[in-house]
């Protein structure tokens, strides 16, 4: 499974705290690559493919989240704070 950084997201809205993450960023060997999150959660969902966020020494893995009344969006497995650290990530 290939494993990838997340280094930076886009949100339609950077300020709303409602709003989801529409795009993550990460490198391939050592080409920027942008993708939507639709296909992040395709390949976490597959399984070729995780990303993770990292935090200090720590890794912070993207999981995907769905519920019954909205799309399915990702977010970080809780590690030490309960923010989602995808969320302090820079705007790509």
């Amino acid at each position: 499974m290939a494993s990838y950084q997340v280094f930076c997201i886009t949100k339609p809205n950077a300020n709303s705290s409602h709003e989801h993450i529409t795009h993550i960023g990460y490198y391939d060997a050592k080409t920027k690559v942008i993708i939507p999150v639709q296909a992040a959660i395709r390949r976490i969902d597959a399984n070729p493919s995780e990303f993770y966020v990292q935090v200090g020494g720590e890794k912070a893995y993207v999981t995907v989240v769905r519920t019954k009344d909205h799309a399915p969006y990702i977010k970080t497995i809780p590690d030490g704070t309960k923010r989602d650290n995808l969320l302090s990530l820079e705007r790509c």
